[in-house]
């Protein structure tokens, strides 16, 4: 793994190319030159983390007023200005990742080797290259702040990096469990929904038991039984030999037989109405008399229109025969729909002497309504029946998904297990190294642990600080030392993990601090990028490193040229 080199364009014009170097990275002020602040050193770790999915907002919005640089917020409103950075990816494959910086969210385009993508595939060609991940957690957004320290905030807390708002115990947990070698991250993702589920299967059970036992359910569900049984036995006892439920069940196919007659007669009757309705439209008095008025009226002006007359009374002749053979067309058909009205009539009697007969069959119209009553009654208490039956199946459909889960759930478990033989390995190696380190520096060895919790598969990662306080240079100096410990230990372990680091602004540093950092880098089998005053540097410090000094910046020469 190696970054390669960064790409500031501006309106298709590379405005600033920023190669990278193995091992010591320097990003400064010129010496001699104006006073260095507000020149852009923290910029490129703010675009850097911009693009690894990072806000847009800290690279041109002050972190401690909330105030915009309106030459920045200008340039990226005005001019069409993207980013880029190559690397080497764990596996050895290059890539260049590209987005434009933009105040509008719907501009900040991405791009992977030059070729548009959605942000989803953006993101996943990242998680592969960059860091081996292959599941959705842990997500892009809580492994950034590890490796990109672009505030004060991730420069003072060395486990609890993300100030995110949605950051939980969890997210800690997962993100350290993969920085410390757990292979298989898709196990975690795995496994943090399998307990999610079973908590909410449990608690469902749980819940569905409450209410069962609550309402008296199984006792309701055994009383509609008996109910029902009694009144079945009722309704299927004969009398005289008579099956009663045979009879009221051919009392109701007969009812559905008279209502499918009676729709279809209601159809006919509309027909003939249409008929009879069209027929009388079309039927007129004599279709002449207008040809009478038009000639009195232009015989009052003394006008000739005898010739026009004749036409229009052709037309009416005409028009006639239209009429004629149109009451034709439409009473085609007449007799056959009266026919086929008459046969449904006669059907539909039949149908109520049948009933009829099948009344006398029983002992009273009485009888038959109270076996109606009692069928309706049955429907009734089945209905309640099928409720009290589905909470009860539901709560047993739960119970099985409930087992069945946690039996994956300690499957996983097992193999969650193995993974972390590897992860304690990673950490024995990880806590000489920083203990090392840390006695080196503050004469005292730090304590880490990862707190690992084998049997929820969950870590609570912590330092033991002795000399460092919450804030200022030694907490600094804490935080580089615990980055360095890893890529320190990334190399001596051969794991595919990021093995490169930027820190902000570490001028609360102590120079003899500064300067045994610097040899330790230029050392490291990885990239540490750094931001600082040059004013920090006596000058022979300053001339001994100046070739890891990437960029030099100036209030002529900012970051974006501006």
């Amino acid at each position: 793994m190696r970054l390669n080199k960064f790409v500031l364009e501006v309106d298709g014009e590379m405005v600033r190319e920023i190669p990278f170097l193995d091992g010591l990275n320097i990003i400064t002020n010129l010496k001699d030159s104006a006073p260095g602040n507000s020149v852009g050193k923290s910029t490129l770790g703010r675009v850097l983390d911009y693009l690894f999915d990072g806000p847009i907002a800290p690279i041109y919005i002050d972190e401690e007023f909330g105030t915009p640089n309106s030459e920045i917020e200008l340039l990226l409103t005005d001019k069409i200005v993207y980013v880029s950075l190559e690397y080497k990816g764990l596996k050895g494959s290059l890539s260049t990742i590209k987005r434009r910086l933009s105040t509008i969210t719907i501009c900040q385009s991405y791009y992977i080797n030059d070729v548009e993508v959605d942000r989803k595939d953006y993101i996943l060609h990242i998680m592969k290259t960059v860091f081996n991940v292959f599941s959705e957690k842990p997500t892009i957004r809580k492994l950034a702040p590890k490796f990109f320290r672009t505030n004060q905030y991730r420069m003072l807390h060395t486990v609890k990096f993300d100030n995110g708002r949605s950051v939980s115990k969890s997210d800690v947990s997962t993100v350290f469990l993969y920085l410390f070698n757990f292979s298989n991250t898709e196990i975690l993702s795995k496994r943090h929904k399998l307990k999610n589920a079973v908590k909410r299967y449990d608690r469902q059970v749980i819940s569905f038991k409450g209410v069962i036992s609550e309402q008296k359910i199984l006792s309701s569900i055994n009383n509609i039984k008996k109910q029902v049984e009694k009144l079945e036995n009722s309704f299927f006892s004969t009398d005289r030999g008579i099956d009663k439920f045979e009879i009221v069940s051919k009392i109701n196919d007969v009812d559905d037989m008279q209502n499918s007659l009676s729709d279809k007669v209601l159809e006919l009757d509309l027909k003939l109405r249409n008929i009879s309705k069209t027929n009388e439209l079309l039927i007129s008095e004599d279709q002449y008399y207008l040809i009478e008025e038009l000639r009195a009226v232009y015989g009052y002006a003394s006008a000739k229109v005898d010739s026009v007359l004749v036409d229009y009374s052709e037309s009416l002749i005409f028009h006639k025969q239209l009429v004629n053979a149109k009451k034709e067309f439409v009473s085609d058909g007449l007799e056959d729909i009266q026919i086929k009205k008459r046969r449904y009539k006669e059907e539909m009697n039949g149908l109520k002497e049948r009933r009829n007969l099948l009344y006398k069959e029983m002992k009273s119209k009485k009888e038959v309504e109270e076996l109606s009553d009692t069928v309706k009654r049955i429907g009734e208490l089945n209905k309640e029946l099928l409720k009290l039956n589905a909470i009860v199946e539901q709560k047993e459909t739960i119970e099985e998904k409930y087992f069945d889960e946690s039996e994956r759930l300690e499957n996983i478990s097992r193999q969650l297990e193995k993974e972390l033989e590897s992860v304690r390995s990673f950490e024995k190696v990880f806590v000489d190294t920083f203990k090392a380190y840390t006695k080196s520096f503050y004469e005292v060895g730090y304590n880490f642990s990862l707190n690992v919790d084998e049997i929820k598969g969950e870590c609570s990662p912590t330092v033991d600080e002795v000399q460092s306080n919450s804030e200022g240079g030694l907490k600094r100096l804490e935080v580089v030392l615990f980055d360095l410990s890893y890529i320190k230990t990334v190399a001596a372990e051969e794991v595919y993990r990021p093995n490169f680091v930027l820190h902000d602004s570490i001028d609360d540093i102590h120079i003899n601090y500064i300067k045994k950092l610097f040899e330790e880098s230029c050392k490291l089998a990885g990239q540490h990028i750094l931001s600082m005053l040059s004013d920090k540097l006596p000058d022979d410090q300053y001339q001994k490193y100046k070739k890891h000094m990437i960029l030099e910046l100036s209030q002529r020469d900012k970051f974006f040229k501006v």
